[in-house]
């Protein structure tokens, strides 16, 4: 006998009804996870499950946290890259400006010496018209050459001051225009500075923003994959870790033993029975696999339409050292256990508390009783489990109801 006998089989069953969980509403789909790094502790589902629904109050919330992070997230991403682009902007605006600045420089620096040589031009031909300059009578013919060179003299000089004069006016109007253009360019290029600032101080809490969004969408996206695979598949009664188990086990027991084609819903069918696939008493399956409390039968004394069987592993599996009990959400008895016992999640531990390592073993132990593909295969193999018929024709009842799912196989 592998697990219960029978009264130990009908105090674990209290069978209901699978509740109507398709009619709940499953959380809306979180959003794109960002680029993050991978954190550890991730649950560990079939890939073929992404598609299966499943609703849970914590799944709903992690839902809820995961896409705040992410949108808190992708926000911080979004600033940060537009003030990176605003700085490269403000940047080549600051260079143009600030060429416009050294150009202008140069060009009233020249205007500056323009004015200085018109001015001192202008002082020269004051200075010597002012020494040299004389009264000539034009009547005095006979100093009419010297008369006529001083009047080409004048005139000359007359010219050569209106032409500096009007350099000089040139020349100031280009102080004036550079000075005013040199003020603006110079307001223009202190505000640009200034944005530079705000868009800098902008950028770095963006940064810091990132990372610790960051930390908390790699945590939210953990919290997430957890109670989705802990969460109840829509439709059904069990969690979409223990529908992972029941389809790893009968994928295993097809590669090992192909002849006996065992379907996950037929494990599904046992562990309904046995402990409402591991929530029987409170307890719950963990991400990955483990009840949440240890599932353990009464003691197998012979009381209670039960056989008599004496502690056979000092109560290391089931805590008594007086006679064995069934333990873990497939209810093995540690003897059973020691001979059929399977790693069915690989993680190196054979733990009837686990419902992968279960489900692998109850494959295995099935199988040796023949082929488990028929109903009355089926049958056969159940009363090997537990030798009671009406046991053998609810779990069949669970069973075919969950082939009719029309979940992933």
């Amino acid at each position: 006998m592998a697990a219960l006998t029978l009264a130990s089989s009908c105090a674990l069953a209290a069978a209901t009804a699978p509740p109507a969980a398709a009619s709940r509403a499953a959380p809306a789909s979180p959003a794109a996870p960002a680029s993050v790094a991978a954190p550890a502790s991730r649950a560990q589902v079939s890939p073929a499950l992404d598609t299966v629904a499943v609703d849970s109050l914590d799944y709903r919330a992690a839902a809820t946290r995961y896409n705040t992070a992410a949108a808190a997230l992708s926000t911080a991403q979004q600033i940060a890259s537009n003030s990176a682009s605003e700085l490269d902007q403000l940047q080549l605006q600051d260079t143009s400006l600030t060429t416009q600045l050294a150009t202008q420089t140069e060009q009233k620096k020249q205007a500056t010496v323009d004015l200085a040589s018109a001015r001192a031009s202008l002082r020269a031909i004051a200075i010597e018209s002012y020494v040299n300059g004389t009264t000539t009578d034009s009547t005095d013919t006979e100093d009419l050459a010297t008369a006529t060179e001083t009047l080409d003299k004048q005139g000359l000089t007359q010219t050569v001051s209106a032409g500096q004069a009007d350099k000089a006016a040139s020349a100031r109007d280009d102080l004036d225009r550079l000075t005013k253009s040199m003020n603006d360019v110079l307001t223009q290029r202190t505000a640009v500075r200034q944005q530079s600032v705000e868009a800098q101080q902008s950028q770095q809490q963006a940064a810091a923003d990132e990372a610790r969004y960051s930390a908390a969408v790699a945590q939210a996206q953990v919290d997430l994959e957890q109670t989705r695979v802990t969460a109840t598949v829509l439709g059904a009664d069990f969690q979409l870790v223990a529908f992972d188990a029941y389809r790893r086990a009968a994928a295993s027991s097809a590669a090992t033993d192909p002849g006996c084609g065992i379907p996950w819903w037929a494990l599904a069918g046992i562990t309904r029975v046995e402990s409402k696939h591991g929530q029987f008493g409170g307890s719950t399956l963990l991400f990955n696999g483990d009840t949440s409390q240890r599932i353990v039968g009464i003691p197998l004394d012979g009381q209670n339409d039960t056989q008599a069987i004496p502690d056979s592993d000092g109560g290391a599996l089931d805590g008594d050292p007086v006679y064995d009990r069934a333990v873990g959400p497939m209810q093995f008895i540690p003897s059973t256990w020691r001979r059929y016992a399977r790693d069915g999640n690989g993680d190196g531990v054979a733990d009837p508390n686990n419902i992968y390592d279960a489900a692998a073993a109850a494959a295995r132990y099935l199988c040796a009783s023949g082929p488990m593909q028929t109903d009355d295969d089926m049958t056969r193999g159940f009363l090997s489990y537990n030798h009671s018929d009406a046991y053998a024709a609810e779990v069949l009842s669970f069973a075919k109801a969950y082939a009719a799912l029309g979940l992933p196989s």
